[in-house]
């Protein structure tokens, strides 16, 4: 005996929902983990947090990872952290969103 609805009853999250759940959290908008997450999840494309920023001996790592999966646990977004770099640098870092990701963030991709 089947006991439930077949339609999904979780909640469609849009970019107000988002960012009410971002501001209960104390998540400042300027910072470049909650830019990087929202993006992630009005477009659904996978997401580098991990970049190389300067030139020459200058060249810096630039790490986001911890702010952007901070920022997606407080706005209960379901995603996964992958690393493609061959020896595992941070470089590597990829952050996607699962199915249920995809689907709660249906409602701010339009």
């Amino acid at each position: 005996m089947f006991v439930g609805s077949l339609t999904n009853t979780y909640h469609k999250m849009n970019t107000a929902t988002f960012n009410n759940r971002i501001e209960k959290a104390s998540i400042n908008k300027g910072t470049a983990g909650y830019k990087m997450a929202l993006k992630l999840c009005q477009t659904d494309f996978p997401l580098r947090p991990c970049y190389t920023s300067g030139s020459g001996r200058f060249t810096s790592n630039q790490d986001h990872t911890e702010a952007v999966t901070n920022t997606l646990r407080a706005a209960g977004v379901d995603f996964v952290m992958t690393n493609d770099a061959p020896r595992g640098s941070a470089t590597g870092n990829v952050i996607c969103l699962t199915a249920k990701g995809r689907a709660a963030t249906k409602g701010m991709r339009g």
